[in-house]
C-alpha cells in the first residue's frame, strides 16, 4: 500500500477520462454510506462502480487517495459555486459575502452531512493529507473569489487574516459535521458565526 500512495497519481483532462473518473468518485462515495470507511474496500469500490481495476488505480493508488479525492472534487465543485454566488453579490460587501459565504457552507455540510461523517471518523482525522486538502481548498477559494475586492479595504492584513480565519473555519465545519447528532441550524449558526468571523478580521 506504501508503494502505492508514493506513485504519481494523474487527474484526468480529457473528457471520456473524466467521465470515468468521476463515476468512480461517485461509487466511493456510495460504497462509503453503504459499509462506512474502514470496511470500504478497492474491491467494492470497482464492483459499484463497474469499471476495471486497472483503470481505478490509473487514479487512485489506495483506499486513501478515492476518498480524499472525492473530498478534493466536493470542495472544488463548492468553492465554484460559492464564488459564483459571491460575484453576484453587491460589490463592495464584504458583511454579505461573509455572511454568503458561511450559509452556503453549512447548506453544503447539511446536504452531505453522512458522506463527510462517514469520511472524517473513519480517516479518525489523523491524514495530514486530509487537512492539506482542506487548508489548499480554502486558500484557493478565498483568492478567487474574494481577493480583488481585499483591496478596497483599508486593511493590508484583511486578506491574510481572511486566510487564518479560513483555517480556524475547517476546524469548526469538522466539529459540525462529527458532531452529527446536533441538529445543525442553518440560520442560527450563520448568524453566530458569521459575528465571530467579522470579529477575527477587525471589520468592526
Amino acid at each position: 500500500m506504501e508503494k502505492d500512495k508514493q506513485k504519481q497519481r494523474r487527474k484526468p483532462k480529457q473528457a471520456r477520462a473524466v467521465e470515468k473518473y468521476n463515476a468512480i468518485l461517485d461509487a466511493s462515495a456510495r460504497v462509503l454510506e453503504s459499509v462506512g470507511y474502514r470496511r470500504a474496500t478497492m474491491s467494492e469500490i470497482h464492483l459499484e462502480s463497474g469499471h476495471p481495476y486497472a483503470t481505478i488505480y490509473q487514479y487512485f493508488g489506495s483506499k486513501e487517495d478515492v476518498y480524499l479525492g472525492w473530498l478534493e472534487r466536493f470542495m472544488e465543485v463548492s468553492i465554484f459555486e460559492l464564488a459564483t454566488l459571491i460575484r453576484n453579490a453587491p460589490k463592495g460587501d464584504l458583511d454579505r459575502y461573509i455572511e454568503i459565504a458561511v450559509r452556503y457552507s453549512l447548506e453544503q455540510i447539511v446536504s452531505n452531512q453522512k458522506t463527510l461523517v462517514r469520511l472524517i471518523n473513519g480517516m479518525s482525522l489523523i491524514s495530514s493529507r486530509l487537512v492539506e486538502i482542506m487548508e489548499e481548498k480554502s486558500v484557493q477559494w478565498i483568492e478567487q473569489a474574494l481577493g480583488p475586492e481585499m483591496s478596497k479595504y483599508d486593511n493590508p492584513r484583511l486578506l491574510e487574516n481572511m486566510v487564518t480565519t479560513a483555517r480556524a473555519g475547517n476546524g469548526y465545519w469538522l466539529m459540525l459535521v462529527l458532531n452529527s447528532k446536533r441538529e445543525i441550524n442553518i440560520e442560527r449558526e450563520t448568524k453566530n458565526y458569521s459575528a465571530l468571523i467579522r470579529a477575527l478580521l477587525f471589520i468592526r
